[in-house]
């Protein structure tokens, strides 16, 4: 069995069940299931190898940002900007319109955490570049352009259709253990969609 870590964040409950049932529309129409294998999230750091000796660690630092974000703004806000999205892969942005300083605050605290930590290595890819805020709608499926454009479309307006709301707040941050025997040790481009399961470690309020 081949394990990584993550940490999430989840948005309110009722925004969380407007966008799940959104998944679940697009991914069943479309045939593509990775997307559903995981539960709804926001990525703050994803599939971070960690020791079971360095959790204690990981942990302590999450529970501090977690508390020095809820006093710089509890439960922050967030917006949503419709669906985007291109070979395979939908996503509900939730980058603006004004960038989330909050949220990019504490997933720099976060990276932060986890490179200090000895025993815990994190993917370069959560490092470097810009942080994008999105929820994953449908993800490495293998359709034709013109049939990725319609499922764009149809995305949008599911979206549309259940009312998502245009804003929402951050609920919780959550340290996940993911397991996938189908993974091995390549946990890119979706290997782990077959029989990714989890355990959720610990939950920080926001």
């Amino acid at each position: 069995m081949s394990i990584r870590f993550g940490v999430l964040l989840i948005p309110s409950p009722s925004f969380t069940a407007r966008v799940y049932r959104a998944r679940q529309l697009i991914c069943g129409q479309y045939g593509s299931w990775a997307a559903e294998m995981h539960m709804l999230h926001l990525t703050v750091a994803g599939f971070f190898q960690c020791s079971e000796a360095a959790l204690a660690e990981v942990e302590a630092g999450l529970q501090i940002a977690a508390e020095e974000s809820r006093q710089r703004e509890p439960r922050f806000s967030l917006h949503q900007q419709g669906v985007t999205g291109a070979s395979g892969n939908i996503f509900l942005d939730l980058s603006g319109p004004q960038r989330p300083e909050a949220l990019h605050k504490l997933h720099g605290d976060v990276v932060d955490i986890v490179r200090r930590v000895s025993g815990a290595v994190l993917e370069m890819e959560h490092v470097e570049g810009g942080y994008w805020p999105h929820v994953t709608m449908m993800q490495y499926a293998k359709l034709p352009s013109a049939v990725m454009a319609d499922a764009l479309e149809f995305a949008q307006g599911v979206v549309d259709d259940l009312a998502v709301p245009e804003s929402t707040n951050a609920w919780r941050l959550l340290l996940v253990r993911f397991q996938s025997q189908a993974a091995e040790e390549d946990w890119s481009e979706g290997r782990w969609a077959p029989d990714l399961s989890w355990d959720i470690i610990s939950s920080y309020p926001l």
